[in-house]
């Protein structure tokens, strides 16, 4: 059922009206003030019921009606989802019907039923012309044939013309009931999540006619379903214009806020969802009524109490909190974030509230990642010595190159630079790198504390035997001398002297070798000539054409220092070491060696 306003029935028995609307229309009571007032509802609708001897009826009391007459003449319409089950339901209470079950030239089914006190409630439903079966039938068809081309979308296309001309001629229940049927089928039936099932046909329905059902193996893409997403998403955006529209009737708008939900639902938990969800919320935000807007958030309070995925509990979560935006008390926002898990929207309307204490608790509890991200809040509201404390905090647990780097980064937005080089040192000890360095002898120099920090460097990369860094130190400092030393005296490791890392431009003595071509040059040649040696060693292909490629290199350097003579001697006698391996001697010749 549905309803746009709240309806207050003064009855002179208050609990047999309360039985009455619960054995006849189906109602149930969801609040109660001992015997002076309850409120029941059914679906969307709500009933009000007060007693004769309530306080509210006080000043209306001389007035009323005798027992049985006091509702004479008024009547009080229910609009319905199933008013055959209603009308059962009635019978079945062996209530007052006044006019049995009919259709009548409005479009509507309906049937009159009367209260105890004279009251005449008739509950009805929309008659539609459009056929659910039949359209859901032709879209299920368009996804069998697998059809390319034209795309699905072309003939899915027609199906939503339909509804668009219904709109015009302001029938928005009709147009919002093809919506409904089209996208429901088109999630049933097409590929767009990985854990479709197919469609649910009639039982008496052939087995053949069924769309294949997904498998999650199956890796076949779908050329025919291209644009499906897109035109999805254009169909929330047409039921959201309905919404907007103040020509839509109640009953349509119920059955818009329902497609649109229903999609919300079916993509937030879907495993693989398609951002359907975010539109429609944004179609139920803006343009739903404040009453509408406490019906939806009843849904998802109940939501919350379920046993879902934390992301899906945060997604109702913040739905919630935007639907009631205007009309959530301080207190009820921060249980939703609680329940709901929404930490940087709880902390936000803590720090709003001025409740920092409480809010810092909060962060201390919350994994690095998510810590970070909250420190932004806590300097947004002015408490960057509670954001620098509590990740100073997490430090102490871990030293985490994210924690440091938020650190070096709030202190070099704030000019201060000594203990920004006390967190690029840390950083540079949790994780030995060249950039590293570099940072700290730029801030070092600036303060004039080189001298003593590089000593410190050096010392720290030598007693963890880090030769490799201290080579590229050395090689970023112009030390040519030290480097070529290092790599003679210091320990390598395999990977980074192993001849195969050469081909990805990984060694380190190639790199010293590259520095050293200019200055010392005989150094480099030694050095690219062992690696020479060692890609010959490997026997295949591959190696010899980066073994050419040195060699052009070693003739460059012999030629660079005027020892042609020497060139010669030494590619000679390589060859009649190897005069067996007749790829090298094919490669070489296409090095032009």
């Amino acid at each position: 059922m549905s309803s746009t306003c709240w309806v207050e029935l003064c009855v002179s028995d208050f609990a047999q009206s309360i039985v009455w609307f619960e054995q006849t229309l189906g109602f149930r009571v969801v609040a109660r003030d001992a015997d002076d007032y309850a409120e029941l509802s059914r679906g969307k609708t709500t009933i009000q019921l007060a007693p004769d001897k309530a306080p509210y009826w006080r000043s209306e009391r001389p007035h009323l009606l005798p027992a049985g007459q006091r509702g004479s003449g008024v009547e009080i319409v229910l609009l319905v989802e199933d008013v055959e089950d209603v009308y059962q339901q009635a019978q079945q209470a062996k209530a007052d019907i006044v006019r049995e079950l009919a259709d009548y030239p409005w479009q509507m089914r309906q049937f009159w039923v009367r209260h105890p006190d004279g009251y005449l409630i008739r509950p009805a439903q929309r008659i539609l012309s459009v056929n659910p079966a039949a359209y859901k039938r032709q879209i299920a068809d368009t996804f069998r044939q697998k059809q390319t081309p034209p795309p699905i979308i072309d003939e899915l296309a027609n199906i939503k013309e339909v509804a668009e001309a219904l709109v015009r001629q302001r029938d928005f229940l009709e147009a919002a009931t093809i919506y409904e049927i089209l996208i429901t089928t088109i999630f049933e039936k097409s590929h767009l999540y990985s854990d479709a099932e197919g469609d649910e046909y009639d039982e008496d329905e052939d087995e053949d006619d069924r769309y294949d059902e997904y498998d999650e193996d199956d890796e076949e893409d779908h050329p025919e379903e291209d644009g499906l997403d897109e035109f999805v998403k254009q169909c929330i955006e047409s039921l959201g214009r309905y919404l907007a529209d103040t020509r839509t009737d109640g009953f349509a708008r119920q059955k818009i806020i329902t497609v649109l939900f229903d999609i919300y639902i079916r993509d937030v938990y879907a495993y693989d969802n398609r951002g359907f969800a975010a539109s429609a919320s944004e179609q139920l935000v803006r343009y739903t009524t404040s009453l509408e807007r406490d019906g939806l958030m009843k849904r998802l309070r109940n939501l919350l109490t379920d046993d879902s995925e934390d992301n899906v509990q945060q997604e109702h979560g913040k739905l919630l909190l935007k639907l009631g935006q205007e009309a959530l008390d301080d207190e009820t926002y921060l249980r939703i974030c609680r329940e709901a898990g929404l930490t940087s929207e709880l902390i936000d309307r803590l720090l709003k509230l001025g409740r920092i204490d409480e809010a810092e608790n909060i962060a201390q509890r919350t994994a690095d990642q998510e810590l970070l991200k909250l420190t932004d809040l806590f300097i947004q509201y002015k408490h960057d010595t509670v954001a620098e404390r509590l990740v100073r905090a997490r430090l102490q647990v871990e030293s985490a190159l994210p924690i440091l780097e938020w650190l070096r980064h709030y202190y070099q937005t704030r000019g201060d630079r000594i203990a920004e080089l006390d967190i690029v040192g840390l950083s540079f000890r949790a994780q030995p790198s060249l950039v590293h360095y570099q940072q700290l002898r730029r801030l070092a120099k600036q303060i004039d504390l080189w001298a003593t920090t590089h000593a410190q460097i050096l010392a720290f990369l030598e007693q963890t035997h880090n030769t490799e860094l201290l080579i590229q130190i050395a090689l970023d400092d112009g030390e040519i001398d030290t480097a070529l030393k290092l790599l003679k005296t210091g320990p390598i490791s395999e990977h980074y002297n192993s001849a195969s890392s050469a081909y990805y431009g990984k060694a380190i003595d190639l790199t010293v070798a590259r520095a050293a071509e200019e200055m010392r040059p005989r150094e480099a040649m030694q050095i690219y000539q062992q690696h020479v040696e060692r890609l010959i060693a490997e026997r295949n292909r591959k190696s010899y054409q980066i073994a050419s490629t040195h060699l052009t290199r070693i003739r460059s350097l012999y030629g660079q220092i005027g020892e042609y003579e020497a060139w010669t001697q030494y590619i000679t006698m390589l060859r009649e070491q190897n005069h067996t391996l007749r790829a090298l001697k094919e490669e070489m010749t296409k090095a032009g060696l």
